[in-house]
């Protein structure tokens, strides 16, 4: 591969080696690989060695050479500026998992390449497939009942309608939009008259909150008029709160026409059982009749078969009613008085128990029907079997607020939840709180054993929880492995701390599966209602929750932690922070101060290291350390860093005029800058703008951002920064981990032995010994050894006799004129501005 492929290659290296998902670079010529990120090869499973022998289409089994070729053409003839797409690929191992794609040509310095950004889509696939699932099984309940069923909100706009329901009145869901259920299917009588909506019964049920049975009149799309029945259920949430309607309707055209032929007369009564008998049998729904004079109950064939009956086996009506569940038996007998007294007409819906033990969901229609000469009066009616769409209503009204995996209310229903208690809070006063959870070591059950085995604890989990809560507890899945729980009304602080802890102790028990047993612990954190205040809102009460919750997981995690205002106050000082230096960056009141770096043999200045100050709005000067939580935001950090750059150079000219042996200047990168894209562009732009030598400034880094991520990808970014001409001093050297390895596995030009060496050289023996070992090793590899915080004569004269020739000064500001640097001397501690 040519040198600039390579220098291409490494550059994209810095940008993608470290990234959590695969990165590919290969050429548009040959389709070689010029990259391949770690990723990548730990999710392949093959080497740098091994990948450099393979191209793109050994990768993916859907893609054969011709068609790879094919579908990438696009790109190289600059029609399309990205690929998008979806494929598997398949890993060295020969197993195979689904990904997704996006491919773009860039154009580097000396020639293009092709950028490809992979990410491993199994979970989302698992998703979409639990989805569909899902889906399916809902589609299945409400489709394929010949019940219509729609659900309509507050203002009586369409939410929802099965199939049925759009072969009953003519509309699709778009047809109808936004418009009112009344206004669109039922606001004109047969006979021409408006119908008003407040005399609506389904509006009545929608307003008042209760059942509503009956029957209407509907208008079809081409202007004609149907009968239907309907049962309409007002919605609630789980606090009872409306939210809209649930409703049934039935075409009983047929129906009505036979109820209107058994009113005319006798004749007309038996004619009309005749139609009514073949109207059940297509319709699924029986007939009854009742005659008061001889107290003789008389059911068509298809209400024998609803009951689990043999056709013409004697009923009475108390052994009638007798086959409804008990809760029901008072409301049907209520029915029948009001049929018997005041000949009021029935429409009922109850549970019913069938003679085979079968319990079933009926709908219950009944009319009184005066006698006459030729016969007695009479109570006529309809009985139906409603168990398929009930069922279907209560599965539609499940679903929206349980999750489906753990069975615990999902967020929106928790939400809704805790609204209305925290009302009735304001109402009443008795406390509450909200105990939130996240399991610890969750993630290593998925990376490890899949999300099968995850899905099970998660189950196994909350069924545990469920268990152990009070009856008044709500218990929720917050989230991915979080879970909620309010407490009951009015516990104390100690109940509730002890309900907390008998949660993480239930949590914390092993589980088992297929032969595996796994464990998981969890943390809690908790808010109260009643320190609220004024932020009385469900969304601030969360937050509290989740901010104890993570602070336990920081700090103390598998322990509970109650909220507490000293919690908000990092977030507050880093809140204050980030607007004092974001302020400043905007005002220019960001200023470099210098600490030179001196010859100890003579005290001759060598160099300075450039120390970010910044000047408030009152003009006091301030050190980095005071606005330390901003600075610990990568984009600010990146701002300061660049500004610090832009200071130096503008400063280097009148420094170097005074100090004509000045070798460079350093400055001090963070791990944000390290692992920023275009961290290394944006410096050199800022040297080549100001026409200032790259060798005249010297990087400090900190041996932990050797250990930031992939030890070859810093490797080869500070390989890449030294090409440019810039050092790298290693600062705080001998604290971190393997100190003297990493002179030999990093391009480090100079090092900075750590102060708290320097103080204790002349009095403790194994200190001296240590500082002796790291300046051998250090000089043997041709590496540059600086000492800090230098305070006495004696060791200055210990770290000459060590071999160190060169240590740091004290801290020298700009306000103090150019030319005090010519007089910098150790033990000038006073003059130190911070």
């Amino acid at each position: 591969m040519p040198s600039s492929s390579k220098m291409t290659a490494a550059r994209l290296g810095q940008i993608v080696e470290k990234g959590a998902s695969e990165v590919y670079v290969f050429a548009p010529d040959d389709f070689r690989f010029l990259l391949v990120n770690k990723g990548a090869r730990t999710n392949l499973g093959y080497t740098t060695e091994e990948l450099a022998k393979l191209r793109p289409w050994d990768l993916k089994p859907e893609f054969p050479e011709p068609r790879f070729r094919q579908h990438v053409r696009p790109l190289i003839d600059r029609e399309v500026s990205n690929l998008e797409f979806e494929t598997v690929h398949r890993r060295k191992d020969g197993t195979e998992y689904p990904v997704s794609v996006r491919l773009q040509l860039l154009e580097s310095q000396d020639e293009p390449v092709f950028y490809a950004s992979i990410r491993d889509i199994s979970e989302a696939c698992a998703v979409r497939r639990e989805l569909a699932r899902t889906s399916a099984q809902l589609d299945a309940i409400l489709n394929n009942t010949v019940m219509a069923i729609f659900m309509i909100d507050l203002q009586q706009r369409c939410l929802f309608m099965n199939k049925a329901a759009e072969e009953l009145i003519g509309y699709t869901r778009e047809e109808i939009g936004d418009q009112s259920f009344h206004d669109l299917l039922h606001h004109t009588r047969p006979d021409g008259t408006p119908y008003p909506a407040e005399e609506c019964a389904i509006n009545h049920a929608l307003e008042q909150g209760d059942q509503a049975q009956g029957e209407e009149v509907f208008i079809r799309p081409d202007g004609s008029f149907y009968n239907v029945s309907f049962t309409a259920s007002s919605m609630t949430d789980l606090e009872g709160a409306k939210i809209g309607t649930i409703i049934e309707l039935r075409n009983i055209d047929e129906e009505v026409a036979a109820r209107e032929a058994l009113q005319e007369s006798h004749l007309a009564l038996r004619k009309a059982n005749r139609l009514f008998r073949q109207a059940e049998k297509l319709a699924g729904v029986g007939s009854w009749e009742f005659d008061i004079e001889a107290n003789l109950l008389s059911w068509s064939d298809e209400t024998y078969a609803i009951a689990g009956l043999e056709p013409g086996e004697p009923v009475t009506l108390e052994a009638a009613i007798a086959m409804y569940d008990p809760a029901d038996q008072p409301t049907i007998q209520t029915a029948l008085g009001s049929l018997l007294e005041d000949r009021i007409a029935a429409n009922i819906e109850a549970d019913f128990i069938a003679a085979d033990g079968q319990r079933k969901r009926v709908h219950v229609v009944g009319e009184y029907l005066s006698g006459d000469n030729e016969g007695s009066p009479k109570l006529v009616g309809i009985f139906r079997d409603i168990t398929e769409a009930y069922q279907a209503r209560l599965a539609l009204e499940r679903a929206a607020d349980f999750d489906c995996l753990t069975d615990l209310y999902n967020r929106n229903a928790f939400d809704r939840i805790l609204r209305r208690r925290l009302e009735r809070f304001r109402e009443t006063g008795r406390d509450s709180c909200v105990l939130m959870f996240d399991l610890d070591g969750f993630k290593h059950i998925n990376d490890t054993f899949g999300h099968v085995a995850g899905d099970v604890v998660l189950k196994e989990i909350s069924d545990r929880i469920l268990q152990a809560i009070p009856s008044d507890s709500v218990a929720a899945r917050w989230g991915g492995d979080e879970f909620a729980v309010i407490a009951p009304e009015g516990m104390s602080r100690d109940g509730v701390h002890a309900l907390a802890e008998s949660l993480t102790d239930t949590v914390q028990r092993q589980v088992d599966f297929s032969g595996n047993v796994v464990g998981v612990s969890a943390t809690c954190g908790i808010a109260r209602m009643d320190e609220l205040g004024s932020a009385n809102d469900v969304s601030e009460l969360m937050r509290r929750a989740d901010l104890a919750l993570y602070y336990g997981k920081a700090r103390e995690p598998g322990r509970v932690h109650f909220y507490k205002t000293a919690l908000e106050i990092p977030n507050d000082n880093r809140r204050n922070a980030m607007a004092i230096v974001r302020a400043a960056l905007a005002d220019g009141r960001i200023e470099a101060a210098y600490q030179p770096i001196v010859n100890l043999a003579d005290n001759s200045l060598v160099a300075l290291e450039a120390l970010m100050r910044l000047r408030t709005e009152e003009r006091r000067l301030i050190t980095a350390s005071q606005v330390l939580p901003a600075l610990l935001d990568p984009v600010v950090s990146r701002e300061i860093n660049e500004r610090m750059a832009e200071l130096i150079c503008d400063d280097f000219s009148e420094i170097t005029s005074s100090q004509k042996d000045l070798r460079y200047v350093s400055i001090n990168v963070t791990e944000a800058d390290l692992l920023s894209r275009d961290f290394s562009d944006r410096l050199i732009s800022v040297l080549e703008k100001a026409e200032m030598n790259p060798r005249c400034i010297t990087l400090e880094i900190t041996e932990t951002m050797l250990l930031v991520g992939d030890s070859v990808f810093i490797r080869d970014l500070l390989t890449d920064l030294r090409r440019t001409g810039l050092r790298i001093a290693l600062d705080d050297f001998g604290t971190g981990y393997s100190s003297l390895s990493h002179l030999r596995d990093f391009p480090i030009d100079r090092v900075k032995i750590d102060s708290s060496f320097v103080a204790k050289i002349c009095s403790d023996d194994q200190t001296r010994l240590i500082v002796q070992a790291m300046v051998v090793m250090a000089r043997n590899l041709g590496i540059e050894v600086i000492a800090e915080g230098i305070e006495t004569e004696e060791q200055r004269k210990m770290l000459i006799e060590l071999g160190c020739f060169f240590g740091q000064g004290f801290l020298f500001s700009p306000a103090l004129g150019v030319d005090e640097i010519a007089n910098a001397r150790f033990g000038d501690g006073d003059r130190e501005i911070a």
